[in-house]
């Protein structure tokens, strides 16, 4: 008996991905100068880029264990004198167990807050998540793949200069399309996996910031 496994084409989710990457990127950079020209220059804080790296704990939604492994990336951030700073935020993560490992590739924005020290954050990411199974469901048949979307949110909290301790949580939603394999009875195979980030973040000044005076 033969199995024709579906294969969802990771080319197209990464194109995509990309294509996401670069226009909010280019969102973020463009403030329209409308919007810029209602604060004085002495208002602006400008703009920093913060890199993250942490030990992940996720339930992968597949089997009775769950993986550990890390998650890193990197937000761009623009600061105004408004309650709200927006962020282009591009992370990756890859976490191992007994029965399968995950790995996603995730582009999308964040919205933070600052609360002195303390600095909360939701986000909406998407891309791409592959699954490597440690056991084959049937032989060759090693990893799945399709898009993935997910929601969270955490807080960043000041340490030392430029240095902050990381706590994140994300909710992640894949579907991988139709599988005869894994879902005999029809319907697309999906998964949810929760994801909990322990890390230290990094941020660099693009400018300095400016106080208002």
């Amino acid at each position: 008996m033969s199995f024709s496994l579906p294969h969802f084409p990771a080319t197209c989710l990464l194109s995509w991905t990309s294509t996401v990457c670069i226009c909010l990127c280019l969102l973020t950079v463009s403030i329209p100068q409308t919007l810029h020209a209602q604060y004085a220059p002495t208002e602006s804080k400008g703009m920093d880029i913060s890199a993250f790296a942490g030990y992940t704990y996720l339930s992968p939604d597949f089997g009775p264990t769950h993986n550990q492994g890390i998650s890193a990336g990197v937000n761009i951030t623009r600061y105004f004198r408004l309650p709200i700073a927006p962020s282009l935020e591009l992370r990756a993560t890859d976490a191992s167990g007994s029965t399968v490992t995950e790995r996603t590739v995730l582009a999308g924005l964040r919205a933070q807050s600052d609360f002195h020290a303390f600095h909360p954050y939701i986000d909406f990411l998407a891309g791409v998540g592959s699954i490597v199974y440690a056991v084959d469901p049937i032989p060759g048949y090693h990893e799945d793949r399709g898009f993935a979307d997910s929601i969270g949110g955490g807080v960043d909290i000041d340490l030392i200069r430029h240095f902050q301790a990381k706590i994140d949580f994300q909710h992640q939603s894949w579907n991988m399309g139709k599988n005869s394999v894994l879902v005999p009875q029809g319907g697309n195979y999906t998964l949810s996996p929760n994801a909990i980030t322990i890390g230290i973040a990094y941020r660099i000044p693009f400018r300095p910031h400016i106080s208002a005076r």
